[in-house]
């Protein structure tokens, strides 16, 4: 092959030109050509140096001008310094700590006493002030052998950076496998300092750290987030070596984790460097935007908690004052180990995490009027509603992990009341659905958007694989006798209206189909074949529908997988030579493997399970006495399934978790953290597989559906709500309600002024009152329901104090009525309606020989053309809903109020037939086929724009907007240019206002430039009636898509 073509030309001295030419890197050619000696031509007296000593000494005394000779010689002696038994990974933490941090020098006082002053080693914050050096091919000797290295970076004479290339021909995973770990083992030295180690064969690039294995060397593709995307190692380069950039990436983006006794160094990913810049641009920006720091969505899995460490770190280091940064979470396993990995990454110096978490309300708030410099606490320690409001000579700022569930309810409230001044920025795994309005109100919109798709695509996650598995339900219409036994079984209970209640949600849950016993059975041994046949592919989840079932489907797949091992024996006996040794093996790890069931405790539960026939007490002690997150989490350990309701779906990262099984209906975010659970990167993993068993189908894309992934902002309210409407409708519901207490005898006015136990009392007396029939209890839940609906739409300050405190009080009896409606019980009717039930059902046996269930890839959805195609759909405005109608159909559906009663083999005859269509292999292929069919269209559908003859989909959007039927070409040309010109126009007058649609003098501004436009442009043929209606609609495009151009 031509020298031209060969790794020398075609990727080193590319990459030392693009260093050079566009970086500003000095760079040096060493083979052959390096002088040694104190004047030679890096300073070096002997190939085993690595650590240049000139370039480092003048850096010290250009940066601390103070320093004298002695302490330049103590501060080279300290860094070149290194303990004899020291890992290298030990040595390169203290040394990176020195390099960052500076170097402790002895100072002289006057009458002998000294002390010591740190000595700078760079200048962050001015890059130029640096040196930066990068030499190819230089000669390093070890203590036995002799190498020479493709790149080192040096910044200030300190070898920082390594670069290993490959010919363009030859796999990445090369240079990580003959090369760099052999450098590991011959020049160890050379790694001391390294903070990157870069790998590349010119058109693929991988960036990791030191201790790393390769499957956690990851991409470098985009320098901002719009970008598609590059592997190549001139990306990388740009991403990583920019002086800017590198010194950033240094100081702000390099963690040691010391989680479970282990250390790994950790650098940021590319999506998370750009991610958390973002985030502190806003937090730059925070007076402007009246605190809200904007929402960071990166999908599960991708680093989110590792991403508030670094945001963390940089605010600190970067910004005087030192700032207040309280990390909220909504459950104790959350806020355990979020702080666990603050401590575990350094930043909370030496200090135990325990110290910064608050224990109690009173504690959150004395912790709040200090100036620690984190605080850990959960959402519901902002308990207290009549605090004086906390106004600090310092900045807090509030990072909420999970933000879509934290922002809701009165914790909420009493956070903004008590922190008003407070940096609020939100967190989350999965993107804000289109009912979630308080969680963009809290933060703003979208700062940073790392979605499954992209996630996948780089790497930071593993595809996701989903699979139906589930059997249909024979039919039971022909048995009408299951009516008359269940309904007998309810009339003997002789049940109260709480216990009514109670029967009436777990009918509409579907809950004793789902449970039938014969149901259980043929999923736990499909369960069994199915995991065991991928035995070496990781661990397993299995998510059952409540906690009696978890323990049931425990004993169901216990007595299965025995059954399994015994068939097993026999299998090996009569195998071949060669089978039996897998099957040996296979045999071993399924006599290994451990099962536990993991779910919450509850009250008197030992009685709900011995009612059931169960023992939970097994259980629970396993749980109790043994860490069965950190057995789970540990790939060696034998526990290796685990079956759970709602514990563990969410917040909760099993990197070697490869197997999920879903036998419980799911919704939106719950949803989508559940199924992400599967997809994160480990060693040998190639990606994450979901079982359904129960039909998620229609959920899952009812969830991407709602998806409302506008990275531009859609704003702070749907701009088809009018507010003052919106306003108005909460008063009267308000009234309603109080109307409704008051015809009971309950005073409204009493309960908001009462204080301490008469509070207490008076919030039973009132659900008592409600709650002496149904039908009465439904009437008033409604009012309230319908009221907590309807204050999602509002920001905290539209409602005057006296309303919402009568709103905080109609929430407040509300919740005392679902609070006992959880400690009704109607066990044993369960019991008895389970077992007639599990009578008739009948599971739809699987032939034998059946071809295996399709596997689909999920992660190649593309969920942002998903959300632009619903995004078009048009939404029918439902926020105003008629308080009487929506009362009547509540009660209509009532078992109870229906004087025939219910047909019970009917009404399961329907949910079967319900069931079995989520079941139903044809609509699963057809449902996911037009997904991606739908994602085909779309990419069609984006080029649309050049065909008729735009410059940006923008204008096609107006154009569309503009189109009728029947026009002649001659106006299709006319409202083309009418399209241009006011998109045009528009976007020229936003940018002379400030924040526009704050004002309603600014917002008319616009509506009535699209008005006028309209009139004066548009053909003849659009009457005025029609050009009212476009004018409607385009300003609902322009404020939902231009809202924060300012």
């Amino acid at each position: 092959m031509s020298y031209d073509y060969s790794e020398n030309i075609l990727v080193q001295e590319s990459a030392g030109h693009l260093l050079e030419r566009e970086l500003g890197w000095e760079v040096a050619f060493a083979y052959n050509t390096e002088k040694l000696g104190e004047d030679g031509t890096f300073g070096r007296k002997s190939y085993k140096e690595i650590f240049l000593t000139r370039y480092f000494r003048e850096a010290l005394l250009r940066l601390n001008p103070w320093i004298t000779p002695a302490q330049i010689d103590e501060a080279q002696r300290k860094l070149e310094h290194r303990l004899s038994t020291a890992s290298l990974l030990q040595i390169n933490e203290e040394k990176y700590f020195l390099i960052r941090d500076g170097i402790p020098v002895t100072v002289k006082k006057p009458g002998g006493k000294t002390e010591e002053k740190c000595a700078a080693v760079i200048d962050f914050q001015n890059p130029d002030n640096n040196h930066f050096l990068a030499i190819k091919e230089l000669k390093i000797h070890g203590d036995l052998y002799r190498r020479r290295t493709d790149i080192v970076g040096f910044v200030n004479g300190i070898p920082l950076l390594f670069v290993e290339l490959k010919k363009n021909t030859v796999d990445v995973q090369d240079a990580y496998t003959n090369n760099y770990t052999d450098y590991q083992d011959t020049i160890p030295h050379l790694f001391y300092y390294n903070a990157f180690l870069i790998l590349s064969n010119g058109v693929e690039a991988k960036v990791g750290t030191l201790g790393s294995k390769y499957e956690f060397f990851h991409e470098w593709k985009r320098l901002s987030e719009q970008e598609q995307g590059s592997v190549a190692l001139e990306t990388m380069l740009r991403g990583i070596c920019k002086k800017e950039s590198f010194l950033d990436l240094l100081e702000n983006f390099i963690l040691f984790d010391h989680s479970g006794g282990h250390t790994a160094k950790i650098l940021a990913r590319n999506h998370q460097y750009l991610g958390v810049n973002e985030a502190v641009k806003a937090y730059e920006a925070r007076k402007l935007n009246n605190g809200k720091l904007g929402v960071f969505w990166h999908t599960q899995g991708s680093g989110k908690s590792y991403s508030m460490v670094f945001l963390a770190q940089k605010i600190r280091r970067k910004f005087s004052g030192s700032p207040t940064i309280v990390i909220l979470t909504d459950r104790d396993e959350l806020n355990t180990q979020i702080s666990d990995t603050f401590e575990n990454c350094g930043l909370l110096g030496k200090t135990k995490a325990s110290q910064f978490i608050a224990s109690s309300g009173a504690d959150l708030e004395q912790k709040l009027r200090g100036n620690p410099s984190f605080i850990f606490t959960l959402i519901q320690k902002f308990n207290k509603t009549d605090v004086e409001p906390i106004y600090p000579d310092h900045d807090i700022i509030i990072m909420s992990d999970e933000a879509h569930r934290s922002q809701y309810g009165i914790f909420a409230d009493n956070m903004v009341r008590l922190l008003p001044t407070a940096a609020r920025i939100g967190f989350t795994g999965t993107p804000l659905l289109s009912n979630d309005n308080i969680t963009e109100r809290t933060f703003g919109g979208y700062i940073s958007v790392y979605d499954f798709k992209r996630a996948v695509e780089d790497g930071a996650t593993v595809p996701l694989y989903y699979e139906n598995r589930g059997e249909k339900i024979l039919d039971i219409k022909d048995n009408p006798e299951i009516t008359d036994r269940i309904l007998d079984a309810i009339e003997q209970a002789d049940l109260d209206a709480d216990q009514q209640e109670k029967l009436e949600t777990e009918f509409a849950k579907e809950i004793h189909l789902l449970t039938a016993t014969p149901r259980l059975e043929s999923i736990a041994r499909d369960f069994v074949g199915h995991y065991s046949d991928l035995w070496t592919s990781g661990k397993a989840m299995f998510v059952c529908l409540n906690k009696v079932t978890c323990v049931r489907m425990y004993d169901l797949v216990q007595k299965y997988w025995a059954a399994e091992i015994e068939a097993l024996k026999i299998q090996i006996k009569h195998a071949t030579q060669q089978e039996a040794q897998e099957l040996e093996r296979k045999l071993q790890w399924m006599q290994e493997t451990e099962m536990a069931v993991v779910i919450s405790q509850e009250q008197n539960e030992i009685q709900t399970f011995q009612k059931w026939g169960l023992d939970i007490k097994y259980h629970r002690e396993k749980m109790e006495k043994r860490e069965l997150d950190k057995e789970f989490k540990d790939k060696e350990n034998p526990l290796r399934i685990v079956f759970v309701c709602a514990m563990w779906l969410t917040g909760f990262d099993v990197k070697c978790l490869s197997c999920l099984y879903l036998d419980k209906p799911l919704k939106a975010h719950t949803l989508m953290q559940t199924i992400a659970r599967a997809n994160r990167v480990a060693e040998g993993k190639s990606n994450g597989l979901i079982v359904d068993y129960i039909g998620i189908v229609k959920a899952l894309r009812k969830a991407l559906a709602d998806y409302t992934a506008n990275v531009n902002g859609s704003g702070s309210a749907d701009p088809t709500v009018d507010k003052e409407k919106l306003i108005s409708r909460i008063l009267e519901t308000i009234a309603a309600a109080e109307a409704f207490l008051t015809s009971y005898g309950i005073s409204l006015r009493d309960l908001v002024q009462a204080r301490d136990f008469e509070k207490l009392a008076l919030l039973q007396t009132a659900a008592n009152a409600v709650s002496s029939t149904i039908e009465e209890k439904k009437t008033f839940q409604t009012y309230a329901s319908e009221l907590l609906r309807l204050m999602k739409y509002t920001n905290r300050e539209d409602i005057e104090l006296d309303s919402r405190k009568r709103y905080e009080a109609i929430a407040a009896i509300y919740g005392e009525l679902k609070k006992k409606r959880k400690t009704v019980s109607n066990v044993e009717l369960m019991v008895e309606i389970n077992n007639i039930i599990s009578e008739y059902v009948q599971v739809e046996q699987a032939a034998e020989g059946i071809v295996p269930s399709r596997q689909f890839d999920i992660s190649q959805i593309d969920f942002d053309l998903l959300r632009r195609e619903f995004a078009k759909a048009k939404k029918k405005n439902l926020v105003m809903k008629d308080l009487q109608e929506l009362i009547q159909v509540r009660l209509d559906a009532m078992l109870f109020n229906n004087p025939d009663r219910v047909k019970y083999h009917e009404r399961y005859q329907e949910i079967i037939e319900d069931y079995n269509r989520q079941q139903d292999r044809a609509t699963i292929e057809k449902t996911f086929d037009e997904l991606m069919q739908l994602v085909k269209d779309m990419d069609q559908e984006e080029q649309r724009y050049v065909r008729e003859g735009f410059s940006s989909d923008e204008e096609l959007s107006l154009y569309d907007m503009l189109f009728s039927e029947n026009l002649s070409k001659q106006d299709i040309q006319k409202i083309k240019k009418v399209a241009v010109d006011l998109l045009e126009k528009v976007k020229a007058k936003i940018a002379e206002l400030d924040h526009w649609t704050d004002k309603q003098e600014t917002k008319a501004t616009i509506d009535n430039l699209i008005r006028d436009t309209l009139w004066s442009e548009l053909p003849e043929c659009y009457d005025e009636l029609s050009i009212s209606g476009y004018r409607q609609r385009i300003y609902e495009y322009v404020y939902t898509r231009y809202k924060d151009v300012a």
